[in-house]
């Protein structure tokens, strides 16, 4: 189907025009159900692991449940002590982990990097849960991993099994300022062939209600419409009892008025985004030989328009990537790994002087030594960007089993980032004598565990530190220099901190209690004075909380689920004014009832539960408290 038609389909007549598509497709894959087929796992992650020596937060499928009808941004901000810099609901989100810029966290779909090479980021809010089995996310420096930008950390996203069941769930919400949520997932095939088909739509009028502070009235937000829905589409063939070939499309498409801000009274403003991402896989798994081929396509546009101001702009970008990967077990001791991997960008923009292009090439290899008590790691990778070559990435990582139950982890790792292209070329602003980033960082950790015992608890205390050269910023205009915003290298930038996690499980017959907390500490300040913008040495950057808390409780039962998440972080420092800490708590419940060919669910969601007023960036109010019930059926 045409990227214009789809554009034109409603997304709730997309969705039904879909679903009567693939249902002579699963009607006709019943006759298989009898049989006993044999579950067909995709995997796409790199070989190298990536969380030896580093912290890592996880969230599984039981925690992504909850909450489920948020997006990915959503999800990060309310179950882990994460700073994610949201816009509003449903506008841009994303996240500068350990106090790093957007640009320093990697996004990564099945091993495939996600990142928009004229921003450097991807926009949180446009990950919708329906697409997420898994989300790791990796603290530290992983530049000897995966290359440019994986500074602060990376946000792994993964689609790991396709059922051997053939079945189809349907999912289908309501919620506060006329949200409207549906989902479809269809697992279907046979015992050599098996297909996975996911559809989302999200309309949201967003008119909710908000306070500038708790001494003013409420107002509604004006001009906050959201329209976003898409395809998810997995292929797995097996070839031989070691090699699978597999495949993937994503395609989604949003429309989002973006509002005033709190000092404006109207906007006009709305933007379109088309993303269509395409992978083929081919894995060879042996006892002491692996290897994996993988290919992608991704096609993205981005439309921005503006009445009030007569702007209008068209931003395109295409990544064509191929990387081939192979991992030796040489001893039941030691590991190798290698690959290389290369990259070619076509992107254009009004605001380009002509369109412009990039080519990345990688080459990387790791070893990893087991003994009884320590495990070490030692990754190296080389980049060229263009005719640039990077300074030779490294990272050494090790663990050592102090005690049974208790784990020292510690990481060194030299990481650094490109610019942008925005950063080099756009107009006005762009700045082509930018130099690149470079630096280290340094973490160790203690991590505690119980396997094996009740209650089952978890915990680990990280610190770390990192200093970046040539730090890249956008900076407001300057006072008869100049009328518009423009990146500038800033000699250093030091970051360090302290991360703390906490985990509970007490199962007692059939009741299941769960509790966590997390705290994170971050201080990430210039390591300079910069006078022309009234910034000293030793300020902390802009929307960077010292402190960020998050508590979370959880019972379940065989046939239902209640929790309650809480997040508090602190105030930070924004452009024009300081943001206030903010207090935010949301609730849910969810029950199961059973039958002999479905399954069903009902929930309700409340986010912001106490209805406090706040703000994540200055000037952009976010919503009160809202609802939402929903229902799933799952039909075999």
């Amino acid at each position: 189907m045409p990227f214009a038609t789809l554009r034109k389909i409603r997304p709730f007549a997309f969705l039904l025009q879909v679903m009567a598509i693939l249902h002579p497709l699963v009607a006709l894959s019943q006759s298989d159900t009898t049989l006993l087929l044999n579950e067909i796992e995709i995997t796409a992650q790199r070989i190298v692991l990536t969380d030896i020596g580093k912290h890592t937060d996880v969230l599984d499928s039981q925690m992504l449940a909850l909450g489920q009808y948020n997006n990915l941004s959503a999800q990060i901000a309310m179950k882990t002590p994460l700073y994610v810099r949201s816009y509003g609901n449903g506008t841009l989100a994303t996240l500068g982990i350990r106090g790093g810029s957007a640009a320093h966290t990697q996004l990564l779909w099945n091993g495939i990097p996600l990142r928009n090479p004229m921003i450097g980021l991807v926009d949180l809010a446009l990950i919708p849960s329906a697409f997420i089995d898994e989300a790791q996310i990796h603290y530290g420096g992983h530049g000897a991993a995966f290359g440019s930008g994986a500074v602060g950390g990376l946000i792994s996203l993964s689609n790991e099994v396709i059922s051997p069941v053939n079945s189809v769930s349907l999912r289908y919400a309501l919620g506060s300022w006329d949200t409207r949520v549906a989902e479809l997932t269809a697992n279907y095939g046979g015992s050599k062939l098996r297909l996975s088909t996911r559809l989302f739509s999200h309309y949201a009028e967003n008119n909710y209600r908000y306070r500038l502070n708790e001494d003013l009235p409420e107002k509604n937000q004006v001009h906050h419409q959201l329209v976003h829905y898409g395809i998810l589409q997995e292929i797995a063939l097996p070839v031989n009892e070691h090699q699978q070939l597999s495949a993937r499309l994503w395609y989604d498409v949003a429309d989002r008025e973006i509002p005033p801000t709190s000092t404006q009274t109207t906007s006009k403003s709305s933007q379109q985004d088309e993303n269509l991402r395409m992978t083929l896989q081919w894995n060879h798994y042996g006892e002491a030989f692996k290897w994996q081929i993988k290919t992608a396509f991704l096609n993205e546009a981005i439309d921005y328009q503006d009445s009030l101001i007569e702007l209008y702009t068209h931003n395109q970008f295409r990544t064509w990537i191929a990387e081939a990967e192979s991992s030796w077990a040489i001893s039941s001791l030691i590991n190798l790994t290698g690959g290389l991997y290369t990259e070619d960008v076509q992107a254009n923009s009004a605001n380009y002087d002509q369109g412009t292009s990039r080519q990345q090439h990688a080459a990387f290899a790791s070893i990893r030594y087991i003994t009884q008590d320590w495990l070490w790691r030692f990754q190296v990778r080389e980049e060229v960007t263009d005719e640039d070559w990077s300074p030779l990435l490294v990272d050494l990582s090790t663990e050592w089993s102090v005690l049974r139950q208790m784990t020292v982890k510690s990481s060194l790792s030299r990481n650094y980032r490109t610019p942008t292209l925005n950063d080099l070329f756009w107009r006005p602003g762009g700045n082509p004598d930018l130099m690149p980033e470079q630096g280290w960082t340094f973490e160790t950790g203690l991590h505690y565990s119980t396997p094996g015992k009740k209650p089952f608890i978890t915990s680990s205390l990280t610190g770390y530190t990192r200093t970046i050269d040539q730090w890249i910023m956008w900076m407001p205009p300057i006072k008869d220099v100049r009328n518009y915003w423009s990146p500038i290298n800033i000699s250093q930038v030091h970051s360090s901190g302290l991360e703390a996690r906490g985990d509970i499980k007490i199962i007692e017959k059939a009741w299941t209690f769960s509790a966590n907390a997390g705290l994170d500490l971050t201080w990430s300040t210039f390591g300079n004075d910069l006078p022309e913008f009234m910034i000293m040495e030793g300020d902390q950057l802009f929307y960077v909380p010292v402190e960020n808390v998050m508590a979370g409780i959880r019972i379940t039962h065989p046939h239902w689920t209640g929790y309650y998440l809480h997040h508090w972080y602190g105030s930070s420092s924004g452009i024009n004014e300081s943001v206030d800490a903010g207090n935010i708590g949301a609730a849910g419940a969810s029950y199961i009832f059973d039958g002999a060919q479905i399954k069903g669910t009902l929930y309700l969601q409340a986010d912001n539960i106490w209805n406090v007023p706040y703000r994540i960036i200055e000037r952009r109010p976010m919503p009160g408290r809202s609802f939402t019930v929903g229902v799933k059926f799952t039909f075999f």
